[in-house]
């Protein structure tokens, strides 16, 4: 069996749809704006701002735009603030070729993202209201399946560029490990049968 991308890319927005509906539609639409408007800020260039600003600093960023400003009006640039030159920019006596904070786009671009879906599923949470009624639940689908949609976009295009193959164990494979998987199995449920046996000993008076 194949799972293509269509698929792959349907089956996030049904997980999610699903999802939407369980928690309904009040949580849903909170984490729905904390999910597109990440998505919307890295896109539209946040993340790029981001990382120049980890990398070199505020200053540095002020110095880059005030050289663009120069060479916008005419002006000349300074050596070494990267308006033209064709050494690095420097920043603070440091150039960009040796920034002080090493910033990869891919991990920042992972982290801001997954902690800011996760800080709006967490107040969804906390703030939305449970639903009520079957509508409720109805209409959590729909703010649910962009959640996924906007998920499976931005880890397809940003995170996971690349197309990731997952191979399932083959029988002979399986084979080889079950009989560890069943010694293990029988002796945690001989692990859990001794303590459930020395509970009730000592829960008797």
């Amino acid at each position: 069996m194949v799972i293509g991308q269509v698929q792959c890319f349907m089956l996030f927005i049904v997980l999610f749809a699903a999802i939407g509906a369980w928690r309904g539609w009040n949580r849903e639409v909170i984490a729905c704006v904390f999910v597109l408007g990440t998505v919307l800020f890295l896109t539209l260039g946040g993340l790029s701002l981001i990382t120049h600003l980890l990398a070199h600093g505020l200053t540095g960023f002020v110095d880059t735009a005030s050289a663009k400003g120069l060479v916008a009006s005419g002006g000349t640039v300074p050596p070494g603030s990267g308006g033209g030159s064709t050494q690095a920019p420097s920043y603070n006596g440091s150039t960009a070729a040796n920034c002080p904070v090493p910033v990869s786009a891919q991990a920042l671009s992972a982290l801001i993202f997954g902690g800011m879906t996760w800080l709006g599923y967490r107040v969804s949470y906390k703030y939305g209201q449970p639903p009520r009624t079957q509508g409720h639940h109805l209409a959590g689908m729909i703010p649910g399946a962009i959640n996924g949609a906007s998920i499976a976009f931005y880890v397809s295009n940003a995170i996971l560029p690349n197309q990731v193959v997952v191979e399932t164990p083959n029988s002979s494979l399986t084979a080889n490990f079950l009989p560890v998987v069943f010694g293990l199995g029988l002796l945690g449920l001989l692990v859990v049968l001794l303590v459930a046996n020395q509970s009730n000993k000592s829960a008797k008076p």
